[in-house]
């Protein structure tokens, strides 16, 4: 690799613009270290219960931990023996308290999902701002292999840091008896710019994003503006009580192909967006935990939590056997590997990854909405 950020001399140390474009390079997450953490005002939307405002956090027990980091491993392993280049983020220690002016928490959260802290667009990276506390610092646990891209030429942009103050949260929130709803009853105020980078979908010029209970429309109206006109940013929403990042709501496959959660539909226009398109729509499955007990930080839909190597290799969960099924129907080749015992630290394979370089470049899969 070379000082001008170019791997050879034909593509950016750093370029991604999907998630299906040939994988050359991933970071993949660690579950070293890890915490459960314990209530903050982030968690008023799962948490509706007043008790459950005395919730402590605590340290992950470490056969969990091993456990988990074993198929982490097992992961990376695969990739690296199909020749794709992978890096871990910097162990931590998360039983660590923090406190700033305007917040406290007795410990963090994990380093096993880079997916919610990184955002990778063309040859830049952007660190997110994230919507919980206990959160504010993770970013950190990957700035050793961020230096190192911007060092070979890779773009390099922190979006501005909230405060995290009681302000940036809807007061009462979990008092209320109101499902959520981003326009009437959103989790976040408009105080200050806040996303999640898994709150993100990209396909190409054109990047979709869920108002959420961390990311609020402040925070992509500041992520279109760092983009420029070069990309389009859309606001869709969907049925869901407490929604919390889109990879397990609307997951695009592959050109022309993208997955949807039929108990999560569109209250606005996006699927007629993807329909008039050319785009073919296939209602997800649930998966597996529905009859298997599954942990609190993921819902029965992580079965969609899956991730491409190319347009025609994905990995899935390997006792997610109906949705490995309909993958194949859809002419997949699908690699199963096991992964439940990640699940309890915050999501799957998607989540567990940012791809950082892929063999593509910037396309436009919405011709409608050229010229």
């Amino acid at each position: 690799m070379t000082s001008t950020g170019q791997v050879g001399s034909q593509q950016p140390v750093v370029n991604s613009y999907n998630g299906w474009d040939p994988l050359e390079e991933v970071i993949v997450g660690n579950a070293y270290g890890a915490a459960k953490a314990g209530f903050e005002p982030a968690f008023n939307p799962y948490l509706r219960d007043p008790s459950a405002r005395t919730r402590e956090g605590y340290p992950r027990a470490e056969k969990d931990i091993e456990a988990a980091q074993a198929q982490l491993d097992n992961f990376a392993k695969v990739m690296r023996d199909r020749g794709i280049t992978v890096h871990r983020p910097t162990r931590t220690d998360y039983w660590t308290p923090v406190k700033t002016p305007d917040f406290e928490v007795k410990g963090q959260n994990a380093s096993a999902c880079p997916r919610d802290v990184l955002l990778v667009v063309g040859d830049q990276i952007i660190e997110a701002t994230m919507g919980q506390r206990v959160r504010f610092f993770e970013y950190l646990a990957y700035r050793e292999l961020v230096k190192d891209y911007f060092n070979r030429g890779a773009r390099w942009v922190a979006a501005p840091k909230p405060s995290m103050s009681d302000a940036m949260y809807t007061k009462d929130y979990s008092t209320i008896e109101l499902p959520f709803d981003a326009d009437t009853h959103p989790a976040l105020t408009e105080f200050e710019p806040c996303f999640d980078a898994a709150s993100f979908s990209r396909i190409g010029r054109d990047i979709f994003y869920q108002p959420d209970i961390v990311t609020n429309d402040f925070g992509a109206r500041w992520l279109a503006r760092q983009l420029g006109p070069e990309f389009r940013i859309h606001r869709a929403r969907f049925k869901d009580p407490h929604p919390q990042h889109i990879d397990a709501t609307m997951v695009p496959l592959r050109p022309g192909l993208v997955m949807m959660n039929p108990e999560r539909p569109a209250v606005d226009d996006t699927v007629r967006l993807f329909k008039d398109n050319g785009w073919e729509i296939v209602d997800a499955v649930p998966s597996v935990t529905d009859t298997i007990p599954r942990p609190d930080e993921v819902s029965n839909w992580i079965s969609m939590n899956m991730f491409n190597l190319d347009e025609q290799t994905i990995i899935c969960e390997e006792q997610e056997e109906p949705m490995i099924k309909l993958l194949e129907t859809l002419g997949f080749s699908v690699i199963a590997l096991p992964f439940r015992d990640v699940y309890s630290f915050g999501g799957s394979f998607h989540c567990c990854t940012l791809d950082v370089r892929r063999r593509g470049g910037l396309r436009s899969y919405f011709p409608k909405l050229d010229g």
